[in-house]
C-alpha cells in the first residue's frame, strides 16, 4: 500500500517553516504545521520512539499529552527517489487549564431537578453534559449548595451556560461561602446575560473555605441549568480533602481506619496534635462521629443527601436500679428520642476507674451502622468511653424511639450510678 502512495521522484529539500502556532499549542495535545514540500508523496515524523508515516496533509495532530512537558520532533519528506533531511522541532506544552480546579466537588439543590440531569452534572469536569432542574416545573429562587470537600483558598469560580444560553441559564443571585454551612458571608452579587459564554465569580479576597451557596434569584425562564461550573483554588495553595487523615489525596477505607484507631482522641492527648488534628473537621477538639461520618457517607458509592435534613432527636441513659454491690453488673441502656435521620451518633461517658470497669456492649437496636466504641484512657489519666456508632455507605438512617445499645459495666466497689453524658 505503500509503494502504491510513492508515485513522485526527484530531489527533496528538508522540510520549511516546521512550527506550532501558539492557537495549536494546549495542555494536552499540539498540531505542528509545516510548509508542503516540492515532490513529496508524504511525510513522515519521529516522536516519542514512534515513526508517523504517510502523513499527507502538511500538520499533524498529537493527543493524550501531558501538560507543561517538554517534547522533541523530527519531520522529514518521502518520495519515490528516497527521504529528505530530518528537520527538528522542541514543543513545551500548556498548563492545564484546570490544574486548580477543584475535584471531587459535590452539590444540592433546593429545586428539583431533571432525571438523568442531576446536579451532579454540573461538577463532572464534562462539558458534553448537562443540568437541568424539573421539565415544566418554575424552580427560581432556589439555592445551590456545594461542598469542595475541604478547605480552599478560593480565587473564582466558572459557570458554563448551555451552548447558546436559553432556558436555565443562571441570570441573577449571589454567591456565599462557609466553613460550617451555617454560618455565610457574603462574597458576589451577579447579574449575567443570557447567552452560552462563560460566566465569572472573582473571589478577590481570597476567602478559605469549604462550602459555597448559591442563592439563584433568576433562571432563564424560571429553571436552572448548565454544562460545568468550575471552582479553582489560588494557583500553587494547598488543596485540602476533609477526612483525609492520612494525606493521601483521597477518601478511601485507610482514612476509615486511622479514625477508627483514634476515635476519642482529643485535644492535649499526646498523638492529637499533627495530623490527626486536621481530621478534627468539626473543629470540637476530639475524634468522633461527625468526623468519621464525613469519610464513611463517600465510602461504598457514597450517600445522596438532600438540601434540608430533618435530623433531630436525644439520647437518653437508664439503668434498672441505682444503687449496685460490687462486682455487680450495670446494665445501661441507651435509648433514642424522637430521633430522626440519624447516620452517626456519639457521645463522651467519662467515669472514674475505681468505681466502674468497662466490660462490653450490645447494640440491638443500631440497625446497620459500625459499633466503633473506645474505651480511652487520655493523656491526663482520665477514662472515657465514646460509645461511637456510624453507618458506611449508603444506609438507613435511624427514626424513631427505643433503645438503642446496652453499655455494661462491673462494679468495683458500691456504688450509686451517676454517670452522665
Amino acid at each position: 500500500l505503500i509503494d502504491q502512495q510513492l508515485k513522485f521522484t526527484g530531489k527533496l529539500e528538508e522540510a520549511h517553516n516546521f512550527k506550532l502556532n501558539k492557537d495549536d499549542n494546549g495542555a494536552f495535545s499540539f498540531k505542528p504545521r509545516w510548509d508542503k514540500v516540492a515532490n513529496a508523496d508524504y511525510y513522515e515524523i519521529k516522536f516519542s520512539d514512534m515513526l508517523y508515516s504517510t502523513i499527507t496533509d502538511a500538520t499533524l495532530l498529537f493527543e493524550n499529552l501531558s501538560p507543561e512537558t517538554n517534547y522533541s520532533l523530527q519531520l522529514r519528506a518521502v518520495n519515490k527517489d528516497g527521504v529528505s533531511d530530518w528537520t527538528a522541532l522542541k514543543i513545551t506544552t500548556e498548563a492545564n487549564p484546570l490544574q486548580f480546579a477543584i475535584k471531587g466537588i459535590t452539590a444540592k439543590t433546593s429545586a428539583e431537578n431533571q432525571g438523568s440531569e442531576g446536579i451532579s452534572k454540573l461538577f463532572d469536569f464534562d462539558e458534553s453534559s448537562m443540568w437541568h432542574t424539573k421539565w415544566g416545573v418554575k424552580s427560581d429562587p432556589f439555592e445551590i449548595i456545594i461542598d469542595l470537600k475541604g478547605e480552599n483558598k478560593l480565587d473564582r469560580l466558572s459557570y458554563l451556560p448551555r451552548q447558546g444560553g436559553g432556558n436555565g441559564t443562571l441570570l441573577k443571585g449571589k454567591v456565599f461561602y462557609s466553613n460550617d454551612k451555617e454560618n455565610w458571608t457574603l462574597t458576589n452579587e451577579f447579574d449575567w446575560k443570557n447567552n452560552g459564554t462563560e460566566k465569572v465569580v472573582e473571589f478577590k479576597s481570597n476567602p478559605i473555605a469549604r462550602y459555597l451557596k448559591l442563592d439563584i434569584e433568576k433562571g432563564a425562564g424560571g429553571f436552572g441549568s448548565g454544562r460545568e461550573m468550575y471552582v479553582f483554588r489560588v494557583a500553587g495553595s494547598e488543596a485540602s480533602i476533609a477526612g483525609d487523615i492520612n494525606n493521601d489525596k483521597i477518601i478511601d477505607r485507610n482514612d476509615l481506619t486511622s479514625y477508627t484507631n483514634y476515635t476519642g482522641l482529643r485535644k492535649g492527648d499526646a498523638d492529637f496534635e499533627g495530623y490527626i488534628s486536621k481530621g478534627d473537621i468539626n473543629k470540637n477538639g476530639v475524634i468522633d462521629a461527625f468526623d468519621i461520618s464525613n469519610v464513611a457517607t463517600q465510602l461504598d458509592g457514597g450517600v445522596r443527601e438532600s438540601l434540608k435534613t430533618g435530623l433531630a432527636g436525644t439520647l437518653v441513659l437508664s439503668t434498672p436500679k441505682s444503687t449496685f454491690e460490687k462486682d455487680e453488673v450495670i446494665e445501661v441502656a441507651v435509648k433514642g428520642i424522637a430521633l430522626k435521620d440519624v447516620n452517626a451518633l456519639s457521645f463522651s461517658l467519662p467515669y472514674n476507674t475505681a468505681d466502674y470497669e468497662y466490660l462490653g456492649s450490645t447494640a440491638d437496636g443500631i440497625k446497620s451502622m459500625e459499633n466503633l466504641i473506645y474505651d480511652r484512657l487520655h493523656s491526663d489519666g482520665q477514662k472515657v468511653l465514646y460509645p461511637t456508632f456510624v453507618n458506611i455507605g449508603n444506609k438507613d438512617a435511624i427514626s424513631g424511639s427505643e433503645i438503642l445499645f446496652v453499655i455494661k459495666l462491673k462494679a468495683k466497689r458500691k456504688i450509686n450510678f451517676n454517670l452522665k453524658m
